[in-house]
């Protein structure tokens, strides 16, 4: 045992450091190279077509200096990828990339530092491209099923994912989940339009999710006011309940939690929304009116109190 120890710690050490010389020649070649063309504004055309990363390789270094992480991520969640370096999800941006980057790590390694992470930390990806700077905007934990922290996004958004708790030997049942949206400022590159890429199989991180919502259809992308960016942090929360139900054995007999209507009410950064939930049986017990206050963070609705009567 003290001898595999000693191997997959040399392995990991050695992985880090032949990604790291990667990740510093590949930022020294594109610093002479000439810049990329650009499409001009307002063409129609055919996306562009990047082309597959090949797995374990090194995508950017990622820091948190306030819990003194420093790592190389390299692109894939595979567990060999895993036990090398924190793992880029296959078919999410790349590191850079506007959108919902998301990144996991085992929380006995690379990621233990998360453990004393804490909002409004900074966090910074440097790729050849540049230097990203991210902000974190909430910290919270969800079953190994729930899927919906990968969901796509419209900004800058940096996901990172990590089992929990971490003191817990053995497999751990839930997932911890940290936050953080981009943020421009003068020592930042630019996040630039992902490139349309093939879609890749997933690794082990993405396991299959029960049906615990309805139906969700995918719109084109379109510019949401604060009332539907409150319903969207709603639909989060109740997606996340009924998931926990199913997973306690705990559905009511009215079924999983619906919201019949929710009356929004916002005023500069807090934004308060009342929801009456579905009819229940007479005999259930279930809170009927859902009180939720929500508070905007670097451009983020959170939910900060939720009431159940």
């Amino acid at each position: 045992m003290l001898g595999w120890y000693v191997l997959i710690v040399t392995d990991a050490s050695v992985s880090q450091r032949a990604a790291r010389r990667s990740l510093e020649t590949a930022s020294a070649s594109r610093s002479g190279a000439s810049p990329s063309p650009r499409v001009p504004d307002g063409t129609i055309g055919v996306p562009l077509r990047a082309p597959i990363v090949p797995r374990g390789s090194a995508v950017a270094d990622l820091s948190i200096p306030r819990v003194h992480l420093s790592a190389v991520v390299l692109h894939g969640s595979d567990a060999r990828t895993l036990r090398r370096g924190p793992g880029h999800l296959e078919n999410t941006p790349l590191p850079g990339e506007s959108g919902n980057v998301v990144i996991a790590g085992h929380r006995d390694s690379f990621f233990r530092p998360l453990r004393d992470i804490q909002v409004g930390d900074d966090i910074f990806v440097d790729t050849p491209q540049g230097r990203f700077h991210y902000r974190v905007t909430s910290l919270r934990v969800v079953k190994s099923h729930d899927l919906s922290v990968v969901n796509p996004t419209d900004d800058a958004v940096l996901t990172l994912i990590t089992c929990y708790p971490f003191w817990v030997f053995g497999e751990a049942p839930d997932r911890f989940v940290v936050r953080a949206i981009g943020v421009m400022d003068s020592t930042s590159a630019a996040f630039a339009v992902p490139a349309t890429r093939p879609r890749e199989p997933i690794g082990a991180v993405a396991a299959q999710r029960p049906d615990v919502s309805d139906p969700v259809v995918v719109n084109t992308p379109t510019v949401l006011d604060d009332e539907a960016l409150v319903r969207e942090a709603i639909e989060r929360f109740r997606r996340t309940y009924n998931a926990r139900m199913i997973s306690r054995n705990d559905v009511r007999p009215g079924g999983l939690l619906r919201f019949q209507t929710c009356d929004v009410t916002s005023a500069a950064d807090r934004a308060t929304a009342t929801c009456q939930a579905s009819p229940q049986p007479p005999d259930d017990r279930s809170p009927e009116l859902w009180t939720v206050a929500l508070e905007r963070a670097d451009g983020v609705w959170a939910i900060r109190s939720i009431v159940a009567q």
